[in-house]
């Protein structure tokens, strides 16, 4: 098993792709869009607080199918399309770019891993098992959020 070095980026100028509007995206664009400086989600359907979050500004969404020239102004990439074959073809043209990419359905394909995310006032904490125990975790993400309270 790899263990993955965390490390705190600067995302204020970044543009975030996300591929796909299900849960996992909207977990995933709460946890990151106050660090992040652009975030766009390309799917032709998305969850209601995809479209709420769109309407109020906060990111934007594109209600289309994907396809590569989506990843031109892409900094970063999330894949949550769900779909193996889809996910494999998208993470493949993100690495030819030199694009890091998370596919959340296959850790195998991932340059780095989305993690939990404990924040209080200036305090920032992430939390991984390094892609292997998602369930420990998320209990750990919890009792750390717990002692910051």
């Amino acid at each position: 098993m790899a263990l993955y070095f965390p490390m705190f980026v600067d995302l204020s100028e970044k543009n975030i792709l996300f591929i796909g509007g299900g849960k996992i995206a909207v977990r995933r664009i709460i946890s990151i869009y106050e660090f992040s400086g652009s975030i766009t989600v390309v799917s032709p359907e998305a969850e209601p607080e995809i479209i709420k979050l769109a309407n109020a500004g906060y990111i934007k969404y594109i209600r289309k199918r994907f396809d590569e020239t989506d990843l031109d102004d892409a900094d970063i990439v999330m894949v949550n399309t769900g779909h193996q074959g889809t996910d494999i073809r998208i993470a493949g043209m993100c690495r030819r770019r030199h694009l890091p990419v998370n596919v959340a359905s296959d850790q195998t394909l991932c340059d780095f891993f989305f993690p939990g995310i404990i924040k209080k006032d200036s305090i920032v904490v992430g939390v991984t098992a390094s892609g292997e125990d998602h369930q420990k975790a998320a209990e750990v993400t919890a009792k750390i959020k717990e002692l910051l309270k």
